[in-house]
C-alpha cells in the first residue's frame, strides 16, 4: 500500500493513467486495519479492485464490519466524482494529461515537494492524504500553497476551509475508517449521486460544488458522452466559471443529450458572511432561496430539479 502511490505516479509519467493495485494485497493474508485503510485509498485510484491469491484468507470488504463502513464511505465519494474522473480521462486521451498527479507536478516551483509521494492529487482539484502507517490515527501532510497564501483547501466531508497551519507540514486527524480528502480552491465540480452500479449513477441528478480560490473565482469542466462507444457519435463539453460575487456561468458545447438530467443543488464554499439577499436567479428568473450555514461558511441552494426544464446541460445558463 505504501508504495502504490509512487507506482501510480510513475505509471502516469509512462503514459498509462489507468492504474491500480491489488487492493488489500495479493500474496499473504491481509488484516482488518490494512484492508480498511487500503480500500479507502484505492477508491481514489483510477482502477479499483480488491484481489488476492487463492491460497490466502478471504479479504473482501464484507469480511470485517469496519471495512464495510470504511469502503462504503470512500466509494460514496468515488461515485460522486465519477463524472470528474471520466473528464480527467478524456483530457488524458486528447492531450496527454495525467489523472493521478504528484504534488510537485501541480506546484513545480516548490522544491520542498519533490519527494512528496505519500499524498497525491486526483486531477487538479482533489487532494488525498492517506494513512500509510500501521496503528496511526493521524497523518502528516502538506497543503501546497496554503501557508504561502496562494491556495485554499476545503474539507470534503464538512466543506469547511482548512485553517492555515504554522508550518507547511501539519498533522491531520485520521482515525481508522477516515481518509482525509480535500477540494482545492479555484475548482467547480459537477457531481452525481452514488448508486449500486455506474449505469444507475449516470441516471441520478446533478450537484454543483463551487470551491473558490484565493481570488474568489473558480472554474471547472465536464466531458459527457454515452460512456460506452469507442467512437461516440455525440459528445458534450460543459465549461463552468464563477466570479467573486457568486455569479456562475455555464457554457455548453456539443450535441450529446443523454446526461441532460435535473440539477438537484448547488453548494458554494468559503462564503465568509451571509449574502444581503437569499434570492437565487437563473437566467434572471427567481428559482430558489439560498440557505447560509455560519459554521461551515457554505451557501446551499436546493430544490432545483424543475429549473431549466429538468435538463441542466441542455443549453447555456447563468446563476446569480
Amino acid at each position: 500500500m505504501y508504495f502504490s502511490i509512487p507506482q501510480a505516479l510513475s505509471f502516469s509519467l509512462f503514459g498509462i493513467p489507468m492504474f491500480g493495485v491489488d487492493t488489500c494485497g495479493f500474496n499473504g493474508n491481509s488484516d482488518e486495519e490494512l484492508c480498511n485503510r487500503w480500500m479507502q485509498l484505492s477508491a481514489f485510484f483510477p482502477f479499483y479492485r480488491n484481489h488476492n491469491v487463492l491460497s490466502a484468507n478471504p479479504q473482501e470488504a464484507y469480511v470485517w464490519s469496519s471495512v464495510i463502513d470504511a469502503t462504503k464511505t470512500a466509494m460514496a465519494i468515488r461515485f460522486q466524482l465519477l463524472p470528474y474522473i471520466y473528464t480527467l480521462f478524456y483530457y488524458a486521451h486528447i492531450r496527454g494529461d495525467t489523472v493521478m498527479r504528484a504534488l510537485a507536478w501541480e506546484f513545480p516551483d516548490d522544491p520542498t515537494l519533490s519527494n512528496a509521494d505519500r499524498q497525491f492529487f486526483l486531477g487538479p482539484s482533489i487532494l488525498v492524504t492517506p494513512v500509510l502507517i500501521q496503528g496511526a490515527t493521524s497523518v502528516d501532510g502538506v497543503f501546497p500553497g496554503l501557508v504561502e497564501g496562494t491556495d485554499v483547501y476545503y474539507d470534503w466531508y464538512n466543506k469547511t476551509s482548512v485553517s492555515v497551519p504554522a508550518t507547511k507540514n501539519t498533522t491531520i486527524s485520521a482515525p481508522l475508517g477516515h481518509i482525509p480528502v480535500y477540494i482545492r480552491g479555484g475548482t467547480i465540480l459537477a457531481a452525481q449521486q452514488p448508486a449500486m452500479t455506474t449505469p444507475d449513477a449516470r441516471n441520478t441528478s446533478w450537484s454543483i460544488i463551487i470551491a473558490p480560490g484565493v481570488s474568489g473565482t473558480a472554474t471547472g469542466s465536464l466531458y459527457l458522452d454515452d460512456g460506452e462507444s469507442e467512437h461516440p457519435n455525440a459528445t458534450k463539453i460543459v465549461t463552468l466559471t464563477s466570479n467573486a460575487t457568486g455569479l456562475l456561468d455555464v457554457t455548453v458545447a456539443g450535441e450529446y443529450s443523454g446526461l441532460d438530467l435535473p440539477l438537484a443543488n448547488i453548494t458554494l464554499l468559503g462564503v465568509r458572511k451571509a449574502p444581503a439577499s437569499n434570492n437565487v436567479r437563473i437566467n434572471g428568473q427567481h428559482v430558489a432561496n439560498s440557505t447560509y450555514d455560519t459554521t461551515s461558511q457554505t451557501l446551499f441552494i436546493g430544490n432545483l430539479e424543475t429549473v431549466l426544464g429538468g435538463k441542466v446541460w441542455a443549453s447555456n445558463w447563468t446563476m446569480s
